[in-house]
């Protein structure tokens, strides 16, 4: 496959260092026998192996951006070869092998990937399977420009067990046309969540017998995990403050009272009305209203709570024509002065039993955080966009102005966004790096009778009022989280 980097197999001939010369990389004396005609580091030769949920199949005829990526990074460091390692399918099915177990079988025969995405990075290093790479990031001054919320995902007692490969934003994407068309100004990224509420109540339209009825907000589920971060800045993603999640604070009961409320409000909230729609008996006929079930495709919603990574899908129909209107993403908007946006990271582990966790430092940051990898996803989408490779679907994460510059020329429906990436306020949402969120928060036992996830969905239809559990939720949450995090940092401690 060519490349622009092929330019560096001739490279590498001037750039050939002997064994034994000393280069001073990242404030530190490294012993390389290579130097990168990309980035001037001294490294060594060296075989390294890769593992990723989202390499798609090796014999894709659609060109996948991280097998690319793979390629790029060997011709970007010459002497370095990296071999996918494939991930495997349940015996006799077409299904993918679950990760956690592709990776414990791996390392059941001391052969986990050099290299590889962690689902659970606490399950991580509770095994054991992945180095601290707190030496090789100390003086990385791309990864100290990320925002600290970003940095200290993974960072445990000092130690740094995995780095950040991607990030995507969460909040409300508005259409800015329809506002407009309702005389009600459009949210923007300061907009007040009361101020939010009160236009997109006024603009929405769920009475039309007609079909021409609009969407308000749709989305409000997420409000128990992000809302009481903004009351409170010293609490994350529900309520998690570094120590322990707050279940029976104000702020908590405050948020599951908002969700309430709107989750009953039927005069502009879908969710409300699609609730009220399934009652026995009901005559409301949801597409009676909106002349439509596609709400988003026939821009028919105000106020939509999205991932980031569906912006590529929103851009490609706006450039399209597929889209006609104006759109604007706000992230979550602001709450008694405060704006702390919710994001999802991904991570990638280098395993503890590499034999060249330089080199494997190297590959992660060009596969993740680092700007030379970043500009190369850059030119790589650019260069087979027309043979189905999908664009770079997040943003650079250190803030290089013009890596950002080169994003949103991609995205220019988004431009908003960029003041949320400058601001740098995230709630990192924590199931790949808190120990026992998943058992906390969906799987745990909360009583005989239900699971914790069986558990919040009763406080959420109103069956349970929070005020009589609120206790017991946040006893049962902390104590599954702990006996996770128990195991964890019995393997943290001996790393000193």
């Amino acid at each position: 496959m060519k490349k622009k980097f092929l330019l560096f197999s001739v490279l590498a001939v001037f750039t050939l260092i002997l064994t034994g010369c000393a280069t001073t990389t990242n404030n530190q004396t490294t012993t390389g026998t290579l130097i990168s005609p990309t980035t001037g580091e001294a490294y060594e030769s060296c075989t390294l192996t890769y593992a990723a949920w989202d390499l798609g199949s090796a014999d894709s005829e659609t060109p996948n951006m991280d097998r690319y990526m793979l390629e790029a990074f060997e011709q970007a460091y010459p002497g370095i070869t990296v071999n996918i390692i494939e991930r495997p399918k349940e015996p006799g099915t077409e299904n993918d092998q679950n990760w956690d177990e592709f990776l414990a079988a791996r390392a059941s025969v001391g052969t986990l990937p050099d290299v590889y995405q962690p689902d659970d990075i606490p399950l991580c290093i509770t095994n054991e399977w992945c180095l601290d790479l707190s030496q090789y990031v100390a003086s990385d001054s791309e990864y100290q420009a990320m925002s600290s919320d970003i940095t200290s995902a993974a960072t445990y007692n000092g130690h740094v067990m995995a780095l950040p490969q991607s990030i995507f934003y969460m909040g409300f994407l508005v259409n800015e046309t329809l506002y407009d068309e309702a005389n009600e100004d459009a949210p923007t990224t300061a907009t007040t969540l009361d101020a939010l509420l009160e236009a997109t109540k006024s603009a929405a339209n769920h009475t039309s017998t007609t079909g021409k009825g609009v969407v308000g907000l749709q989305g409000i589920e997420h409000i128990l995990h992000w809302y009481p971060a903004q009351l409170n800045t010293s609490y994350g993603w529900w309520t998690y403050d570094g120590t322990k999640f707050n279940l029976d604070s104000d702020e908590f009961v405050q948020a599951v009272n908002l969700y309430r409320t709107l989750a009953t409000d039927t005069s502009y909230v879908l969710e409300a009305l699609q609730t009220a729609a399934s009652q026995e008996g009901s005559t409301i006929v949801l597409e009676d209203i909106f002349g439509t079930t596609d709400y988003v495709n026939d821009e028919k919603i105000l106020c939509k709570f999205v991932y980031s990574y569906d912006f590529g899908s929103y851009q490609t129909k706006i450039d399209n024509g597929d889209l006609q209107d104006d759109y604007a993403f706000i992230g979550t908007p602001v709450v008694n002065g405060v704006k702390r946006v919710p994001i999802v990271l991904d991570f990638l582990c280098v395993s503890s039993t590499t034999e060249h966790p330089y080199e494997a430092y190297l590959l992660s940051k060009w596969m993740g955080y680092g700007d030379d990898g970043y500009a190369e996803r850059i030119a790589l989408g650019e260069q087979y966009s027309d043979q189905g490779m999908d664009l770079v679907n997040y943003p650079p994460m250190t803030g290089n102005s013009d890596l950002l510059d080169d994003f949103f020329d991609i995205y220019t429906a988004f431009s908003d966004l960029r003041d949320i990436i400058n601001a740098g306020n995230y709630i990192v949402e924590p199931p790949k790096y808190l120990p026992g969120y998943n058992a906390a928060r969906y799987s745990g036992t909360y009583d005989a009778e239900s699971t914790m996830y069986q558990e919040m969905i009763k406080i959420m239809t109103g069956e349970v009022n929070i005020a009589d559990v609120k206790t017991e939720l946040n006893t049962r949450a902390n104590s599954l989280m702990n006996e996770a995090k128990a195991k964890m940092e019995a393997s943290l401690n001996k790393l000193g």
